[in-house]
C-alpha cells in the first residue's frame, strides 16, 4: 500500500513539474525570432513572431514584432504581402520611431519587383515615390542616404525605360514620336546619364521631320498647281 502511495506521489509529481515548464519570457521569445531570421529560415521566423502578438499582445516588443513578420516575408521575396504588413504597422504606430524604418522598407519591396526596361514601370515609380516620401519627410534618418541613390537608380531605369520606346519608334521612322520621347527624357531625368546617347538620335530626328515637312510643302505646291491649272483650263473651255 505504501509503495503505492509513493509510485503515485511519483506520477503526480511528474505531472506537477510538467505544468509548471518555464515560458520564454517576451524578450527571449522576440531574441528567439531573431535568430531565426538572421539564420535565413524566414517562415518559422515569421510564425514565431505572429505567436508572439498573441501570447503577448500588450508587450513593448509588439510592434517591432510586428515589423520583424514584415521583414521575414521581405526576406523571403513576397515582397506584396511584405507592403501589407509594413503598411499596416503605420496606420497602427504612426508615431513610432521605426516609421521611417517602414516606409524605406515598402520602397524596398518596391524596388526588388522592378522590371527590364522593356517591360511596365509601375513598381519602379511606385519605389521612387517612398523613397522621395522618406527623403522629404526624414531628412535626418540614417537611410536617407542610400534612399537617394535608390531613387537615382530609378530614376536612370525610368529614362531607359523611354529611351527604349523612343527608339522603336525611331526605328519605326515614326520621328515625331521618338522626339517627343527622346526630348522628354532630357526635361524629366537630366541628371540620367543619357545625353550623350539620345542626342545623335534626337539630330536625326530633327533631320527627318525636316524632310517631311519639305516634302509635304512641296505637295501641296504641286497641289495647289494641279488645281490652279485644272481652273483655268476649265475656263478656258468654257469661253471657247
Amino acid at each position: 500500500m505504501g509503495l503505492i502511495f509513493f509510485l503515485a506521489g511519483v506520477f503526480s509529481g511528474c505531472a506537477w513539474w510538467t505544468k509548471k515548464e518555464r515560458q520564454p519570457t517576451p524578450q527571449e521569445m522576440y531574441n528567439n525570432g531573431l535568430k531565426l531570421l538572421n539564420n535565413k529560415k524566414y517562415d518559422q521566423a515569421a510564425e514565431t513572431f505572429r505567436k508572439f502578438k498573441e501570447e503577448f499582445p500588450l508587450s513593448h516588443y509588439t510592434p517591432l514584432a510586428e515589423l520583424r513578420i514584415a521583414d521575414a516575408l521581405l526576406l523571403g521575396k513576397n515582397y506584396p504581402e511584405a507592403i501589407i504588413q509594413y503598411e499596416d504597422f503605420k496606420k497602427l504606430h504612426p508615431l513610432h520611431p521605426e516609421i521611417p524604418y517602414a516606409i524605406y522598407q515598402i520602397a524596398m519591396s518596391h524596388f526588388n519587383q522592378m522590371d527590364t526596361i522593356d517591360r511596365d514601370q509601375t513598381e519602379t515609380e511606385k519605389a521612387i515615390e517612398q523613397f522621395r516620401y522618406l527623403v522629404e519627410n526624414f531628412p535626418q534618418n540614417p537611410q536617407v542616404a542610400e534612399a537617394k541613390k535608390k531613387m537615382q537608380y530609378c530614376q536612370r531605369q525610368l529614362a531607359e525605360h523611354e529611351f527604349y520606346i523612343g527608339h522603336f519608334y525611331y526605328r519605326t521612322k515614326k520621328y515625331r514620336a521618338a522626339l517627343g520621347r527622346f526630348e522628354g527624357i532630357l526635361q524629366k531625368y537630366p541628371e540620367s546619364g543619357l545625353e550623350e546617347k539620345i542626342q545623335p538620335f534626337a539630330e536625326k530626328c530633327r533631320t527627318e521631320i525636316a524632310h517631311e515637312e519639305e516634302k509635304r510643302k512641296e505637295q501641296e505646291t504641286q497641289e495647289k498647281k494641279k488645281l490652279k491649272k485644272g481652273g483655268s483650263a476649265w475656263g478656258q473651255g468654257v469661253r471657247s
